[in-house]
């Protein structure tokens, strides 16, 4: 089963234009083909015009910009040109700005020269958005960006080892203020505060950048809140983050794997640690609110789901939360029918704020049926929100760019923008599979069938697994499409009485690894793991054999993955089936 969803690219109504942007007077509206949620759009006729200015800061060589609003509900589009209204002779910088109705429009874009940038929330929790390397950060305005928050870092235990805590204040904070801290509790700590593999970080390039949306917030509104970001970068992440609902789905599982290989299941108990052992911490040593209204949850992905699950198995602790791309095909229909029997009619019952982008690109397919789930299921209309972003893949900048908007649904309930009550149904349902093969050229009927082989006679491997990754796979001999395995892949079958072992070649990917079976979570307890470095697949490896060069030593993984060793050196030859 593929734990995370595969993309294809490997990311109000009614009111005039003059009612509902103001800028320098040059405007366009128009309808949207994207279309993404089929609603009367009743909540936004019934709301007054709320402008919001845009801010952007931008780059000295920009000096004219467009910004495009949408409503991802309704399809509805705004050009507005906008004015420069800062920047000079001595500043290193330009600052745009314009007003539209934040009832009316939930996302924006600038365009400048031959250039656009991605959408991204729109909305009165915003204060600015920093025009960087073609993309918009979050920041304050009249401040200087920065993107280097500092944080607590605070280690607890759960299931005997160590777990990161990332605690960041804002710079405002004070213990001794009248006013208290709301909170916002969020999973994947290690990619949503802050880069630098070398500080623990998931990578090197970008995040969720939260801190500055917040710090962005609380300069346009009265909202003050602190964040609690909970690392999940280890091998054990998708035990952490899937509760135990009961049985997994393993419709899509075409590797052979038993449900405990994908997850032991652990969530459940992983939201008790959070209820349990962090927050107590938090509320003792930090000037927050503790009651459940103050308090929130969010993550993406795996994250999704536990943020999902966390607030409604406690609806005591937390007042909202933001399920962005959430993996609920984790669990089949019945499974989740259960969980949910006894949390529709709660009298606490937290504000839940799902987002998804495309249908197949996303988790949109199983998001949309959540959502229609729990609306014929009575969950409270008002506390149910779905954001649609069709164009959306699952990646960290989707996220990082929606953010402002999960902000507005935790502390207000709403999302001013968008529609509640009523059901969800994609426009574009198309397979990017499908699509993926049209555009590769690839030939299903006419690739031929066949074999990768691997020549374990020298590596000395008990197992031999193959893994690859990139594009849309499909099996060569069955046709098979979603020809994938979580990592270490498939395990390869020995060809009797020789060293050599095989397995269906995969048509349509970019690259494959051979390896010795030892999963990263085996690694992290300190087993000895062999593979190769990332090779380089196509179609004309169907038929041959790969075999590492032993004269070029190994070389470690860093960290607590030490004991995985690659081999950077290795060739492919043609391989005689008679052998």
């Amino acid at each position: 089963m593929q734990i995370k969803r595969i993309a294809a690219g490997l990311f109000c109504a009614g009111l005039c234009l003059s009612a509902t942007t103001a800028c320098s007077g040059n405007g366009s509206a128009s309808g949207s083909p994207q279309a993404t949620q089929d609603s009367a759009v009743v909540s936004a006729k019934t709301k007054a015009v709320q402008l919001h200015q845009l801010t952007v800061r931008a780059s000295k060589d920009i000096s004219e910009m467009t910004a495009v609003f949408l409503n991802t509900s309704t399809g509805k589009t705004a050009n507005v040109k906008m004015e420069q209204t800062g920047g000079n002779n001595n500043e290193t910088n330009n600052v745009f700005s314009c007003e539209a109705d934040a009832n009316a429009y939930n996302m924006v874009r600038v365009k400048y020269g031959e250039t656009e940038s991605m959408d991204v929330a729109f909305n009165s929790f915003v204060s600015g958005w920093n025009l960087k390397n073609d993309e918009l950060l979050p920041y304050t305005v009249g401040t200087e960006p920065s993107y280097d928050p500092k944080f607590e870092t605070k280690v607890f235990k759960f299931d005997g080892r160590e777990k990161n805590i990332y605690i960041w204040t804002p710079d405002d904070y004070d213990k001794n203020s009248d006013k208290k801290y709301s909170v916002i509790y969020m999973f994947d700590g290690q990619s949503v505060l802050t880069t630098g593999m070398d500080r623990g970080m998931d990578n090197d390039i970008m995040c969720w950048n939260v801190s500055e949306s917040v710090e962005s917030m609380m300069a346009a509104t009265d909202n003050k809140a602190i964040i609690v970001a909970i690392d999940n970068g280890s091998p054990y992440r998708d035990d952490e983050l899937v509760p135990d609902l009961g049985h997994i789905n393993m419709e899509r599982d075409s590797s052979g794997a038993k449900e405990e290989d994908i997850s032991l299941k652990r969530g459940s108990a992983f939201a008790d640690f959070i209820c349990d052992t962090i927050m107590p911490y938090v509320n003792e040593s930090y000037h927050v609110y503790t009651d459940a209204a103050h308090t929130s949850i969010a993550g993406s992905s795996l994250g999704g789901l536990e943020a999902f699950y966390t607030a409604l198995a406690h609806p005591d602790k937390f007042g909202a939360s933001g399920a962005l791309s959430p993996t609920f095909g984790m669990f089949p229909e019945k499974e989740w029918e259960s969980f949910l029997s006894d949390k529709l009619n709660m009298k606490n019952a937290p504000f839940l704020y799902i987002y998804a982008g495309g249908y197949a690109t996303d988790n949109g397919d199983v998001a949309e049926m959540m959502y229609n789930k729990l609306l014929e299921s009575n969950y409270p209309k008002d506390n149910l929100v779905f954001s649609k972003y069709e164009p959306g893949e699952h990646f960290i900048q989707y996220w990082r760019n929606i953010y402002p908007e999960f902000l507005e649904a935790a502390f207000t309930h709403d999302v001013s923008a968008l529609t509640f009550g009523v059901p969800v149904h994609y426009e574009d349902k198309s397979d990017p599979y499908a699509e993926y093969l049209e555009e590769m050229e690839l030939d299903k009927a006419n690739d031929k069938p066949g074999y990768v082989y691997y020549d374990n006679s020298e590596t000395k491997w008990e197992k031999v697994y193959a893994y690859w990754w990139g594009g849309m796979s499909y099996n060569s001999v069955t046709k098979e499409a979603y020809y994938f395995a979580d990592w270490p892949g498939f395990q390869m079958e020995q060809i009797e009485g020789t060293d050599i072992y095989r397995v269906v070649a995969p048509l349509g990917v970019q690259g494959i690894i051979f390896d010795s079976g030892v999963t990263d979570k085996e690694v992290a307890e300190g087993k000895d793991a062999y593979q190769t470095t990332d090779i380089p697949y196509s179609t004309a490896m169907i038929g041959k054999i790969y075999k590492i060069d032993m004269s070029v030593e190994p070389k470690a993984d860093p960290g607590a993955m030490k004991t995985k060793r690659r081999y950077s050196a290795g060739n492919w030859s043609d391989y005689a089936t008679d052998k």
